[in-house]
């Protein structure tokens, strides 16, 4: 039988096959997106990319009045142009004009050193969010040693009580110190701990509602877990002094025991023997949203002892500790007064039935000036001793990245960028752009935009905080950007911090949230690290974006996370942390 002769027997079996096979891939593909972003809708989404990156926006005369040693604002940033209602509570009442008592006064070299305390204190680093490592580590043959240690989390019920929170996910990044003897020898560490002799102890709150306490060189335990219940999403603080009070924000609500709605709030712990000190945040009716989610990475002056907490239910909180800490004694109290409490809104933007309101990204701070953004795209400059708006910029998407503070001589500058929200258009692509301010005024120095996806639970456009470089990549700042130009793709970007064109880009196998992390070498090469959705660790030389090693953790790495020396400490969706070292 020849082949003509056997098709024409079997022709209708054959096209049979065929078109079963063709059925089965387009129920695989509708399968797959149906699961990866719930609607079919999307199916447009995958056959369609973006234009990715798009032409940078520079105006160089906005630079002006940079080096003024007051903040204000012009025409365009004016809080009163954008009618801006502001509310602020003093101990639970509302008053009209405010002054602090005790001003608050971040200098410059507070606000990128902290105390000189040897560690990661808070999310990158220090109050300019822009410290992402710690110390500078000896590499000789660029890639990642063979050895890790792993640490197994868990999980906790998310507030619909049906789906779960689990491992570490955004921002998540750990905190890390170095403590020092006289404080260690007070603390319900381990045996083990006390004895180990420079003790560096990784301090992570977790989605499974835990915080672990590890050892940086070993990942075995430290101290008992303090079992909160609620999860935590975002990054906490530590005392900036080494004072040993840890601050953390839950990021979900959590069903009790008898079916009731616990709300979210933060914690203020004690870290000599675990105990919980203050919580507070919770079932606020100042607040102008019901979401009280904390992701925002606390800010403490130690100064004036006071903690600012700003929230996802739209108030930004301000209390006196007034800490008490013996050293020798090893005893530690706080007492917290003076509750200063701010809110803002827009009639014509935000919406009692929004979800506008409220900062996931965490603050930026110098002098008596507090930078930050919120879910409607509004990015403004906050006086802290008046509780008052200096300037406002609208930014008109969705702020999850954490402001970036550049202080260059008397000169203030911020970096921000925004998320694409879900919904913007009926396939929900559109543009989120990275900006550069002048910090006085609010003005728009250079804007870089890029044409992304988002789908619903899978935001696109920036969710990572950047990394500002230094020393041979001074002229950089380091951004990764989501979904684009397809819905599973993305960029790591170079742009020169001067005008926002693009000096390198590349394109990892996934897109990434995890914030992209900016090391030294002893030899004064830079180099990068970026955790991926797909769970690839990336390291990558920073002056011209090659990828020199890479190693899949098989699970998405949604977590920022810590270079300290030569070890990196980072967490996956899938419920592990790892310790693993660059050489």
């Amino acid at each position: 039988m020849n082949d003509k002769s056997f098709f024409k027997k079997n022709k209708g079996v054959l096209i049979a096959v065929i078109v079963a096979v063709v059925i089965l891939a387009v129920l695989f593909v509708g399968f797959k997106i149906l699961v990866r972003v719930g609607s079919p809708k999307y199916f447009y989404n995958y056959l369609h990319d973006t234009a990715g990156s798009l032409p940078a926006e520079y105006n160089p005369s906005a630079a002006e009045g940079a080096d003024l040693p007051v903040a204000y604002s012009v025409k365009e940033t004016d809080p009163s142009e954008h009618k801006v209602e502001e509310t602020v509570q003093v101990n639970g009442f509302p008053v009209g004009n405010y002054i602090r008592t005790d001003r608050i006064y971040f200098s410059p070299d507070f606000t990128e050193k902290l105390c000189g305390v040897e560690g990661m204190l808070t999310f990158r680093g220090n109050y300019a969010r822009s410290m992402s490592s710690v110390g500078a580590p000896s590499i000789d043959k660029e890639k990642f040693a063979s050895g890790r240690w792993t640490y197994s989390t868990g999980k906790v019920l998310k507030s619909n009580g049906v789906d779960y929170w689990s491992g570490n996910g955004w921002t998540g990044q750990p905190i890390l110190i170095k403590w020092d003897e006289e404080t260690k020898k007070h603390m319900n560490l381990f045996d083990s701990a006390k004895e180990a002799k420079e003790l560096t102890e990784v301090i992570y709150p977790g989605m499974d509602g835990c915080i672990h306490f590890l050892d940086l060189e070993t990942g075995k335990e430290t101290r008992p877990t303090i079992n909160v219940g609620m999860t935590f999403k975002g990054t906490a603080s530590l005392y900036p002094d080494g004072t040993p009070l840890l601050v953390c924000g839950s990021g979900d609500a959590q069903t009790g025991q008898f079916g009731e709605n616990v709300c979210q709030r933060f914690y203020i712990y004690s870290l000599i023997d675990g105990s919980l000190l203050y919580e507070g945040g919770y079932n606020d009716d100042m607040a102008p949203r019901t979401w009280h989610a904390y992701d925002s990475s606390p800010v403490i002056d130690p100064v004036t002892d006071t903690l600012i907490q700003p929230g996802e239910n739209g108030v930004i909180y301000t209390m006196r500790l007034n800490t008490s800490y013996d050293k020798a004694a090893g005893k530690l109290s706080i007492s917290p007064s003076e509750m200063v409490n701010y809110t803002f809104t827009i009639k014509e933007k935000y919406s009692q039935s929004g979800y506008l309101w409220g900062s996931e990204c965490s603050a930026a701070v110098c002098g008596g000036y507090l930078y930050i953004g919120d879910n409607a795209g509004t990015f403004y400059c906050l006086d802290l001793n008046a509780m008052k708006m200096v300037w406002v910029q609208e930014l008109n998407e969705d702020i999850n990245s954490s402001p970036i503070l550049e202080i260059e001589g008397d000169s203030r500058y911020v970096y921000v960028a925004t998320t694409l929200k879900y919904n913007y258009n009926s396939h929900s692509m559109g543009e989120a752009a990275i900006y550069k301010l002048n910090a006085m005024n609010g003005q728009i120095i250079w804007k870089k935009p890029y044409e992304v996806h988002t789908v619903k639970g899978y935001a696109g456009g920036v969710l990572s905080t950047g990394a500002l470089g230094s020393g041979i990549v001074s002229d950089y700042i380091f951004y990764s950007i989501s979904k684009t130009p397809d819905i599973e793709g993305g960029y790591l970007v170079a742009l020169n911090r001067h005008t926002g064109e693009e000096e390198w880009r590349i394109s990892p196998d996934m897109y990434s949230w995890s914030s992209t992390v900016l090391t030294y070498s002893q030899s004064g090469r830079a180099y990068l690290l970026q955790g991926c959705q797909n769970g690839d660790l990336l390291l990558i030389n920073a002056s011209n974006g090659k990828v020199l090693d890479k190693i899949n953790f098989g699970s998405a790495i949604e977590a920022t996370p810590v270079i300290f020396g030569n070890r990196i400490v980072l967490a996956t969706r899938s419920e592990k942390i790892f310790g693993v070292s660059i050489e």
